[in-house]
């Protein structure tokens, strides 16, 4: 069914979630690799970070499909890993979802539970999507800058900190954020050409999937391959109580009417600050000045599931 198959594991994601799912995963997949055409199936636990984009970019040649079990940030690692193969060479992704947020994998209408995505492997269908890239970094979900950002950050600390999960942290540290750090930031951006000069706003996010912060629906029209990569930004001004009010309309992806929220989408977007600013891509911290945005389209195919409810 898969082909060749490698199984990436995040032992740690969601608090151990992942591991409890692992065995059964495994041989689910072993189970079903076609051992009589001479494919094989192989897994590989991760231990440190970045373990799975040196994993994935030295032995991914030798498979037709990885998958990742695991949140957001083993996925982001993997395909930095299948990035970095020749596309003719390049794997095929799938993801049981097992972490915090799931984002990358509510985009691809999966169960955000690894043991229910186990019925689901008939049904899984192959898609070519787009991927973006900021700096040297790709990123098949998000990118953001300035308040958002930092309550991705805050949330990633509190999980780690606490050993809570659940979307309830990022509301938190969302709250915790607007409260104590609602400053709007400016910076120079360029979309496909077109400049404008000291952009100012509180949040910006760059999304090539709809949602970030466990479902937070920021840009509910994009879609994975339609060759553009979607912006929404807050602009100034917004007291602290307007600006809860906008964070818990975004859950469900109701802010989009709002006069302070705005959007914009391009294929090459730079942005340069003065001033080191939040900034994260698929939860991952990305500190820098400048950041060279563009868009690969059709640069991997995913297995996802078409009109499924969770």
């Amino acid at each position: 069914m898969f082909g060749n198959t490698l199984l990436i594991v995040n032992p740690q994601a969601q608090s151990g979630r992942a591991r409890h799912a692992y065995q059964e995963t495994a041989d689910l997949l072993k189970s079903i690799t076609n051992i009589t055409r001479g494919h094989y199936f192989e897994v590989i636990e991760t231990a440190h970070p970045l373990d799975a984009v040196i994993i994935t970019h030295e032995l991914g040649e030798n498979f037709d499909t990885i998958f990742a079990l695991g949140g957001d940030g083993l996925v982001h690692e993997v395909v930095n890993g299948l990035m970095q193969i020749e596309e003719e060479k390049r794997p095929t992704l799938g993801v049981f979802p097992a972490g915090q947020g799931n984002d990358f994998a509510r985009s691809l209408n999966l169960p955000l539970n690894p043991l229910k995505m186990l019925g689901k492997l008939a049904n899984l269908e192959k898609k070519t999507i787009d991927i973006g890239k900021v700096n040297d970094t790709y990123f098949c979900e998000t990118l953001s800058f300035g308040v958002d950002a930092a309550i991705a950050l805050e949330t990633m600390e509190r999980r780690k900190r606490t050993n809570k999960t659940g979307t309830i942290l990022y509301i938190e540290s969302g709250f915790n954020q607007i409260k104590n750090h609602l400053n709007a930031i400016s910076a120079q951006i360029t979309i496909d050409g077109k400049a404008y000069d000291d952009l100012t706003f509180y949040t910006f996010a760059v999304q090539n999937g709809q949602t970030y912060g466990g479902g937070f629906k920021i840009c509910p029209q994009t879609k994975l391959d339609d060759g553009m990569l979607d912006i929404c930004y807050a602009a100034p001004p917004l007291s602290k109580l307007a600006a809860v009010r906008l964070f818990m309309k975004a859950k469900d992806g109701k802010h989009i009417h709002d006069p302070h929220i705005h959007f914009l989408a391009g294929k090459d977007i730079k942005i340069t600050f003065k001033d080191i600013v939040s900034a994260q891509v698929d939860g991952e911290p990305i500190p820098a000045y400048e950041y060279d945005i563009s868009l690969i389209p059709e640069a991997l195919t995913v297995l996802k599931l078409e009109d499924e409810t969770r």
